[in-house]
C-alpha cells in the first residue's frame, strides 16, 4: 500500500514541476515581476511600439500626399489644345478665317472669326493661352473656370481675360480697335488707354490711333474715358474758335504768349480729368469760366471733355447745349459728327426725336465710330414703336451689314417673327 501510496506522490510533484517549469518559461524575464520599475519598462515598450505605428501611417500618408500632388502637377502643366472648323487656311499657328470659322479650345473656349480676319495662336498652357488677332474681327468666348488667364492682343491693345464673351476688331489699315462687350469684364490696355481701362457687359470701347479719339459707351452708365487726344482741325473755311485766353495775333508773345500756354495746359487738364472720371471737376471748371462763355468760346477740345463729362454725370441738358455747340462752331469736324449720334442718345432716353439724329449720323458717317449703334438703335426704335413689318428692312439692312453685331439677334427676331406671321 505504501508503495502504491507513494507513487501518486511522486508523479504529482513531477507534474507540478513541470508546470511550474512552463510558467517560468512563459513569464520569463522583467515580466514576472510586478515592482514599479518594471511597469515603467512595460509602458515604454509599449509607446515605441505606437511610435512605430504613427511612423508607419504617417509614411504611408506622404507617399499617397506626394502621389496626389505629382497628379496635380501633371494635371497642370497640360496645355490646352484646339482645333480649327469650317475652312480656315491654316499655317502653324496663323489662322485665316474663312466662311463661319472657328477656334475651338479644349476648355470651351472659342473664337468665331470673321472672313479674311488673320490670328495667330501666339501660346497655350493650362490656364489658358495668348492669342494675336491681326487684322480682322472675332467673337470671343472664354470659358469661366478657376486659374483661368488669357491675353488677346489686336494690333497694339491688349486684352486681360478671365471668363467673358466679347467682339473684338483690329484694322491694320485703319489702326481703329474696337471691343464691344457681352458678358463678363476685362481689362484693356494700349496707346491712347495707358495701364488699362475695365470694361463690363454692354460697354463698348473705341480707339483711333491716327486721330487720337478714345470713345467708351456703355449705353447707360457712367464710363470711364473720354477724347485722349486733340480731335484733328477743323477742315478750311471752318469757323475757327476763339478761347476766351487766346489772343487774336497770328504770332503772340509777351503776355498773350503766356496766357495762350495757360489755356492749352487749361484743355489737356480737362481732357485728363474727364478721362480719370472726374466729371463734376470738368463741369465746375466750366461753370467758373461761365457755361455761356465757354459754349461760345473754348476750343473743341474743351468742349468734346465737357460734353463726355455731362452726359457721364448725368447732366442731359448741359450735354445737349454742349453737343450743339460742337456741331454750330465746327460743322466739319469728326466730333461734330460723333455729336450727332450722341444728341440721338439723349433724344432717345427723353422719348423723342432719335431717330431723325440717328439718321443724320448714318448720313454724314456710315462708316463711323457709332454706325452700327445708330443702325442698331434706330432698328429697335422703329420695331417698339410701330411693328417688325416696318422695321424689316432696317432688319436686313442691319444683318447684311453687321452679321454678328449687337442688334442681330433683334434682327433675326424681326426676321422670324415676320417669317412666323407669313406662314399662319
Amino acid at each position: 500500500m505504501t508503495e502504491q501510496d507513494g507513487a501518486p506522490e511522486s508523479g504529482s510533484s513531477d507534474a507540478a514541476g513541470k508546470l511550474a517549469l512552463l510558467a517560468r518559461q512563459s513569464l520569463s524575464g522583467d515580466a514576472t515581476r510586478r515592482d514599479p520599475s518594471s511597469f515603467a519598462k512595460i509602458d515604454a515598450k509599449v509607446a515605441q511600439k505606437k511610435r512605430r505605428r504613427r511612423t508607419a501611417w504617417a509614411s504611408a500618408a506622404a507617399v499617397v500626399a506626394l502621389a496626389a500632388a505629382l497628379a496635380v502637377l501633371v494635371t497642370r502643366t497640360r496645355s490646352l489644345t484646339y482645333q480649327v472648323v469650317n475652312g480656315a487656311v491654316v499655317e502653324g499657328s496663323r489662322i485665316v478665317g474663312g466662311p463661319s470659322t472657328e477656334v475651338r479650345f479644349s476648355d470651351g473656349s472659342e473664337l468665331a472669326l470673321d472672313p479674311g480676319t488673320e490670328t495667330r495662336i501666339a501660346a497655350l498652357d493650362a490656364r489658358g493661352g495668348r492669342v494675336s488677332l491681326d487684322d480682322g474681327a472675332a467673337k470671343v468666348k472664354i470659358a469661366k473656370r478657376p486659374g483661368a488667364a488669357w491675353t488677346l492682343a489686336a494690333g497694339p491693345y491688349s486684352v486681360r481675360v478671365t471668363g467673358t464673351a466679347f467682339l473684338l476688331s483690329w484694322s491694320k489699315s485703319k489702326q481703329a480697335f474696337e471691343i464691344a462687350m457681352t458678358s463678363g469684364s476685362v481689362v484693356v490696355s494700349g496707346p491712347l488707354i495707358g495701364s488699362g481701362i475695365a470694361l463690363h457687359a454692354g460697354q463698348r470701347l473705341h480707339s483711333d490711333v491716327g486721330t487720337g479719339r478714345l470713345i467708351v459707351d456703355d449705353g447707360s452708365a457712367p464710363a470711364v474715358a473720354a477724347a485722349l487726344a486733340p480731335t484733328p482741325s477743323p477742315a478750311a473755311g471752318t469757323p475757327a474758335p476763339t478761347a476766351a485766353l487766346t489772343p487774336a495775333s497770328p504770332e503772340p508773345s509777351g503776355p498773350a504768349s503766356e496766357a495762350s500756354a495757360q489755356a492749352h495746359v487749361a484743355s489737356l487738364e480737362w481732357r485728363k480729368k474727364a478721362a480719370q472720371g472726374d466729371f463734376g471737376d470738368v463741369i465746375a471748371a466750366a461753370e467758373r469760366r461761365g457755361l455761356d462763355t465757354t459754349l461760345a468760346t473754348a476750343p473743341l477740345e474743351d468742349l468734346a471733355a465737357l460734353a463726355d463729362s455731362a452726359r457721364y454725370a448725368r447732366r442731359s441738358a448741359l450735354a445737349k447745349r454742349t453737343l450743339l455747340a460742337e456741331r454750330s462752331r465746327f460743322p466739319k469736324s469728326g466730333a461734330a459728327r460723333d455729336a450727332a449720334f450722341l444728341l440721338g442718345r439723349i433724344a432717345e432716353d427723353e422719348g423723342g426725336g432719335a431717330s431723325e439724329w440717328y439718321d443724320r449720323y448714318l448720313t454724314e458717317s456710315p462708316q463711323g465710330a457709332y454706325a452700327s449703334q445708330a443702325l442698331g438703335r434706330k432698328m429697335m426704335l422703329v420695331y417698339q414703336q410701330r411693328g417688325a413689318k416696318a422695321a424689316q428692312a432696317l432688319a436686313v439692312d442691319y444683318l447684311s451689314r453687321y452679321p454678328r453685331g449687337a442688334y442681330a439677334g433683334t434682327a433675326k427676331k424681326i426676321g422670324a417673327e415676320l417669317g412666323a406671321a407669313s406662314g399662319g
